[in-house]
């Protein structure tokens, strides 16, 4: 408390030496509670510093833990490390268990006939040149023909019109544009090596010549592509028409480098159809120009994108539960969340039961739906508790709704979206997550490490429509190169 000079001198009794080292006492105490003053506002700030380095801190470590298994990172972001091996071993050598196998078998119609004869006995060196051939042990020997290219010559003949007293020429056929040109399954073997095996057309090039010693130049490998991207839009059409009257589709995205920026390549799919197209955005925007989804009435597997809960679009959602199960990974790994572990845990199992009932062709049980809704439910309502104690950072503007942890927010998508997540239980046709759409995807990714960004804007949706062809000839278990040969012919062989 605070003392007066007057106070301290009555205390003193009037000795001015004692009321100096009352008040030298006094200033001293005074001093010592502003210092102790200062340094619990030091110690208070220094904690408050430290909570949020610690906070910080758990951030980084998460990111630098996460891997494929817990977060949506791409397997390639992983390292060295050696990823499991989930074949089944079959041995120390040969293919796993329950492989079938394939090998060469004789055929009766060989196109070549080699005899070994045999004119002298092996072991009394005796002559067999007049002996009778009494068998013959058959082997056979499957290697490719001598390459070479196959020349075709066009004469058109010309003969004089009495009548017209003109000179006529007979018509070439409609693609003989050129006195030498490439014909069409060079073109087809041009698409086949860009949007089957992503080859750039250097190493294309380079092929070419090596196989037939010709060397077609970049500008025509690049006239193939282009005539193909024209001839072939009949059959991107088929496969929209057919996959607009599936039940379900999957779709995602995945961004491309095209003439130095990044752009979108969507993809909507199922087991049997791919359709990819290339677009400038990634979401409302470009679902709206493509103009599949707008219209589409089934069922979209997706990611949970935002741009997919469009008030305006009449179809169905069913999450990617892979999504789910990482991110679930993910929390329980770094902040120890039971509730995470539980929804794991509900989902594998969920998937198991789904799985046997759509084997034994028979719907789950109603009684086990509902059960997987109560546990649903009842793990949610725990994990409230647990990412509510979470930390969160200071949010820096009013607007906006407010932060939440990780844990937090994963809580809330499987709250507001719980009938899309478990919608694989009651749907036999709903799949349990969207890899299809990620497998279609990862051709892009692959043509790109190949071949490097695409150059042109017109290059990437040349590459988009080809895939989806080359794609959907695929999943159908077609001949590629043959199918690609007959659509260039005007015969699409497409289901």
């Amino acid at each position: 408390m605070d003392v007066s000079p007057q106070q301290v001198l009555q205390i003193s009794k009037g000795d001015p030496e004692i009321a100096g080292f009352i008040q030298m006492l006094l200033d001293q105490n005074r001093a010592l509670t502003e210092q102790n003053q200062r340094l619990q506002q030091i110690v208070d700030t220094q904690a408050k510093e430290i909570q949020s380095l610690k906070k910080r801190v758990h951030e980084l470590e998460r990111q630098l833990q996460q891997k494929s298994h817990n977060s949506s990172k791409p397997p390639s972001s992983d390292g060295l490390r050696k990823p499991p091996n989930l074949r089944t071993p079959g041995g120390p050598k040969g293919a796993p268990k329950g492989h079938p196998g394939t090998t060469l078998h004789v055929i009766d119609n060989p196109d070549e006939v080699v005899v070994c004869e045999l004119t002298t006995c092996p072991d009394c060196l005796g002559s067999l040149a007049g002996a009778p051939c009494v068998g013959e042990e058959r082997r056979q020997e499957f290697d490719l023909p001598v390459s070479r290219i196959w020349t075709t010559e066009f004469r058109a003949e010309q003969r004089y019109c009495a009548c017209c007293q003109k000179v006529q020429r007979a018509a070439f056929p409609s693609h003989i544009t050129a006195p030498a040109q490439y014909g069409p399954r060079m073109a087809a073997w041009t698409v086949y090596l860009h949007a089957f095996h992503f080859l750039p057309l250097q190493r294309m090039a380079q092929l070419f010549e090596d196989w037939t010693t010709y060397r077609p130049s970049e500008g025509t490998l690049l006239s193939f592509l282009e005539t193909a991207h024209d001839r072939f839009a009949p059959i991107e059409e088929h496969i929209r028409t057919q996959l607009h009257q599936k039940v379900k589709v999957h779709a995602d995205e995945t961004g491309c480098r095209v003439d130095g920026r990044t752009q979108w390549m969507h993809v909507m799919s199922d087991e049997t159809y791919t359709l990819l197209q290339l677009h400038a955005k990634r979401g409302a925007p470009a679902m709206k120009d493509i103009g599949f989804l707008p219209t589409y009435t089934g069922t979209v597997v997706h990611d949970c994108m935002k741009g997919y809960f469009n008030e305006r679009h009449s179809y169905s959602h069913a999450l990617c539960n892979a999504h789910l199960l990482r991110e679930c990974i993910g929390i329980a790994e770094h902040d120890g969340h039971q509730w995470a572990k539980q929804m794991k845990d509900l989902l594998t199992e969920g998937w198991a039961q789904a799985l046997r009932s759509r084997q034994a062709g028979i719907p789950l049980a109603t009684e086990v739906i509902q059960s997987f809704r109560e546990r649903y439910d009842a793990i949610l309502q725990t994990g409230e508790g647990e990412w509510s104690k979470d930390w969160v950072r200071a949010k820096t503007c009013k607007k906006g709704r407010a932060i939440k942890s990780r844990a937090g927010n994963l809580g809330e998508r499987f709250e507001v979206h719980k009938e899309a997540i478990l919608k694989f239980l009651w749907c036999p046709e709903i799949p349990f997550d969207n890899n299809q759409a990620e497998r279609d995807l990862r051709m892009v990714k692959v043509k790109q490490k190949v071949s490097g960004s695409f150059r042109t804007e017109a290059a990437a949706q040349w590459f988009a429509r080809l895939r989806s062809v080359v794609s959907t000839y695929i999943k159908q278990q077609l001949p590629v190169l043959s199918s690609l040969s007959l659509a260039f012919f005007g015969n699409p062989v497409l289901k």
